[in-house]
């Protein structure tokens, strides 16, 4: 019931915009580009078919100049998504960086440790057997 009370709303502030005057209807169609680009997809395609429609009503004049205002708006639109786009790739290069070097100090961490413990063992070993002699067997 809200999603159509919404449409509803949306659809009748369209209708009020379209006879507008020229200087008024540069300014809502500023609004309704705005509005195409905030709205959620199916909202979107909605909108986008209302503008197509007073697209239709205007002279070739008009028309020309809002289809050029709508390309430059979403060319400025992609170009603020390209670069959201870059600096999100360009974190995850670099967080995939970081957790690279903390797992490589993690395994130098680890080698170091088993060559330690190796060391221990192998030299408890040697002070083990410092002093003996290996047995002889027993005679009978």
């Amino acid at each position: 019931m809200k999603y159509l009370t919404r449409e509803l709303l949306i659809l009748a502030i369209m209708g009020s915009l379209f006879p507008l005057a020229a200087d008024t209807q540069s300014s809502s169609i500023d609004m309704q580009i705005k509005a195409i680009h905030q709205a959620a997809p199916q909202e979107r395609v909605k909108l986008m078919n209302a503008f197509k429609e007073q697209l239709a009503s205007m002279n070739a004049e008009e028309r020309s100049a809002a289809i050029s205002e709508m390309r430059t708006q979403m060319q400025g639109h992609q170009g603020r998504e390209t670069q959201q786009h870059q600096e999100m790739r360009e974190h995850a290069q670099h967080e995939q960086m970081q957790q690279s070097e903390r797992m490589q100090r993690m395994d130098q961490m680890q080698e170091r440790h088993a060559g330690e413990q190796m060391n221990r063992e192998m030299q408890g070993h040697v002070n083990n057997n410092q002093g003996h002699t290996p047995r002889q067997p027993r005679e009978r």
